[in-house]
């Protein structure tokens, strides 16, 4: 994937990401104000791509799919696999980071991140299976 192509599929991705994942962070903390749901999704937009760019996240995906689940390229198996690996990967990093900065690192911050981490988790994978190919045929268009 060139690098013109990732970072389109990268913006791509973690805008709707972000937008699931902090909308049901948001359902979950009991509502927020519209000022606290943006500020949200920017930071967890912000975190996802940092981790994006510094991870080969795609990579282990594909390792964990084929090479553990041993699933075939391109099936709905290895899609499954390879989001379930990638999102726990993102949803982890996103989520503590959202922890900390809502609570600061201190005691309570393992509390707070796993009490939303499995709602997250799966709110996260459901959405990343949605996604996956409008965002690829998307980017596959503005290729031309």
């Amino acid at each position: 994937m060139c690098n013109e192509t990732f970072f389109r599929w990268n913006v791509a991705t973690n805008v709707l990401m972000a937008l699931s994942i902090n909308t049901a962070a948001t359902v979950l903390g009991g509502g927020d104000t519209l000022s606290g749901w943006v500020q949200g999704c920017c930071c967890a937009f912000t975190v996802n791509t940092i981790a994006a760019v510094i991870l080969p996240v795609g990579r282990i995906g594909a390792w964990f799919s084929q090479k553990v689940c041993h699933t075939k390229e391109a099936g709905f198996p290895e899609m499954l696999a390879r989001n379930f690996i990638i999102n726990a990967i993102y949803v982890t990093i996103v989520s503590f980071s959202m922890a900390v900065i809502h609570t600061g690192l201190g005691a309570h911050t393992i509390g707070v991140w796993l009490s939303t981490y499995f709602h997250l988790f799966f709110a996260g994978f459901v959405t990343s299976l949605i996604i996956e190919k409008p965002v690829a045929a998307l980017i596959r268009d503005t290729d031309g």
